[in-house]
């Protein structure tokens, strides 16, 4: 088995029948789809069994700990294949991703490689405002030395060598593990010849919860590796300041249609940016400080 694709996946029912059937859908023959449920409680679990009854299909369960990060580790601890990819339940790939991957692992004898993600959207305000401040996978790899998780190809190897991700954190694991791998001598890439496709978030609610989960992975990240990043306190008055108007207008020039919209996507930036902040203070003052490195 040379390539084992891994998806998280916790009350998605819906999203996990797109992801599989697109990782079904595929040109490459030596692989394997493992689907990690993270204990879920509706009809998930159902339809993860019934994908299973495929030989090409595996399911596991991972209800102990309820993190994204330690289904994925359920993951790769029954993963058969030296390449292990990840894809997030909700997302779908081209039929030749599995084979594209393989390939440019193998032939550059690769450790770890971030791939291209497009965010795929309506035509509206929040739709267009996601579609243009989304993932910069390059940027992340070159700069901060990480990809997301929705798009990360690893080898099993370098699990081996650094660890698992830390279960602990329910955001920025992606970013510990990414920063432990390249600590370790790792050469981290970016691919950008494969793409794989994400819903985008549509509503306001869901840009607050899931910035509220980042805020919250940002106060783990400084309880649980602050001797390794450095993360601003809650005192810090720049957390409670507004966007820099101007960065931000730096950022989506040439993108939005008109000084309304521009407007209407500065101001879902701040919310953004507050939601975080309020995510980090939560974090802060319920954060377990004592809890063990379950890598």
């Amino acid at each position: 088995m040379k390539t084992s694709i891994i998806i998280p996946v916790y009350n998605d029912p819906e999203g996990l029948g797109v992801t599989v059937d697109s990782l079904l859908n595929q040109t490459a023959t030596d692989y394997e789809v493992v689907i990690a449920d993270n204990g879920s409680t509706d009809e998930t679990a159902a339809v993860g069994r019934e994908f299973a009854q495929s030989d090409r299909v595996r399911h596991v369960v991972e209800e102990d700990v309820q993190s994204s990060y330690a289904a994925r580790n359920a993951g790769i601890e029954v993963a058969r294949g030296d390449i292990l990819g990840f894809v997030d339940a909700d997302m779908w790939v081209e039929t030749d991703y599995v084979e594209s991957v393989t390939d440019k692992m193998t032939a550059d004898d690769r450790d770890y490689m971030g791939c291209n993600v497009e965010l795929v959207t309506d035509d509206g305000t929040i739709g267009r405002y996601r579609s243009t401040t989304g993932f910069d996978v390059e940027k992340y790899v070159r700069e901060k030395r990480f990809a997301p998780t929705c798009c990360v190809v690893t080898r099993k190897r370098v699990f081996d060598a650094v660890g698992l991700f830390d279960s602990r954190l329910r955001s920025n694991g992606d970013l510990e593990f990414g920063r432990r791998v390249h600590e370790a001598g790792f050469d981290l890439v970016f691919e950008p010849d494969i793409t794989l496709y994400h819903p985008a978030r549509s509503t306001v609610g869901e840009l607050i919860a899931q910035s509220t989960r980042i805020g919250r992975g940002r106060g783990e990240i400084r309880a649980y590796h602050g001797d390794r990043f450095s993360v601003q306190t809650t005192l810090n008055p720049r957390h409670y300041l507004p966007v820099n108007p101007i960065a931000f207008h730096e950022r989506v020039s040439g993108a939005y249609r008109s000084l309304t919209e521009f407007l209407l996507w500065y101001l879902l930036a701040c919310i953004q940016k507050w939601s975080i902040t309020g995510g980090y203070l939560r974090q802060t003052v319920s954060s377990p400080m004592d809890a063990p490195d379950p890598r």
